[in-house]
């Protein structure tokens, strides 16, 4: 944090801090997913977008192949949490209708600045945005707030593999 400069333009924040983190949790689960940067969503016209990172089922046929996604992660340009979680919101409705499981799969969100984290979830149509926000600079929490998020996706997947679901 002290020896790059950051925070004038949005991809160094991706690259500086965002990614590296995400990347850092990824490896413990890259067996069941892939992380995807700067892939598009697209459902129509209205449920589209290209959201700054993914993280969706690996599939058998090769990291190239992009299935099913469990969350997203959006950078708030200029610090705007509220377009940012515009932005986010409207993907994980994307990625729920693209899932065809919208009554069923939870999709979970999350829009950073790179210093501060904030988490959300759509499950059923209903957006749940967790009040607690999480810094870089408490490292240790927001790495455990990150792993509790992929946990929640590879429960999802599980559920979705063994055709076993929590209706709740």
């Amino acid at each position: 944090m002290k020896e790059l400069t950051f925070e004038e333009s949005e991809y160094a924040i991706c690259e500086t801090i965002i990614f590296p983190v995400l990347k850092e949790l990824y490896r413990l689960y890259r067996d069941k997913f892939t992380l995807w940067s700067h892939k598009s969503l697209i459902y129509n016209e209205k449920l589209s977008g290209v959201p700054d990172y993914i993280i969706a089922k690996r599939s058998p046929l090769g990291k190239e192949i992009f299935e099913q996604p469990f969350f997203v992660a959006v950078e708030a340009k200029r610090d705007d949490f509220t377009k940012g979680w515009g932005q986010c919101l409207a993907e994980m409705v994307a990625i729920q209708k693209m899932n065809d499981q919208s009554e069923q799969q939870t999709i979970y969100g999350i829009v950073s600045n790179g210093q501060l984290w904030q988490f959300g979830k759509l499950r059923n149509n209903r957006f749940t945005k967790n009040f607690a926000a999480y810094t870089i600079y408490n490292l240790e929490q927001l790495l455990a707030a990150l792993n509790y998020v992929f946990r929640q996706c590879e429960l999802e997947l599980e559920a979705i593999t063994s055709g076993c679901r929590d209706n709740s």
